[in-house]
């Protein structure tokens, strides 16, 4: 039977992710996504290079307290300035 966390402990625990994956030099101010479910986080969203992808989950597997991180971003390397994505 896994553990269940509770809400206090869930929040402090989003406020951790939050701050970890916010200092990352590399994943700072791009479009990261979490989500908790029990000791699980499940990332989401887009990073420039595989680096900022490993890092942002190195950064959060060092957390007390989450037990498995599912990694799920997704690697768009900037182009000069150009949309990561088109919308053609």
């Amino acid at each position: 039977m896994s553990p269940h966390i509770t809400i206090d402990h869930a929040h402090q625990l989003s406020e951790l992710i939050k701050q970890a994956i916010s200092t990352s030099v590399l994943v700072a101010h791009k479009n990261v996504q979490y989500q908790i479910e029990q000791e699980q986080v499940v990332l989401t969203g887009i990073v420039n290079s595989y680096y900022a992808k490993q890092l942002a989950q190195e950064s959060v597997s060092r957390i007390q307290g989450v037990r498995q991180v599912h990694n799920r971003l997704t690697v768009t390397p900037d182009q000069r300035g150009q949309p990561a994505f088109s919308t053609h």
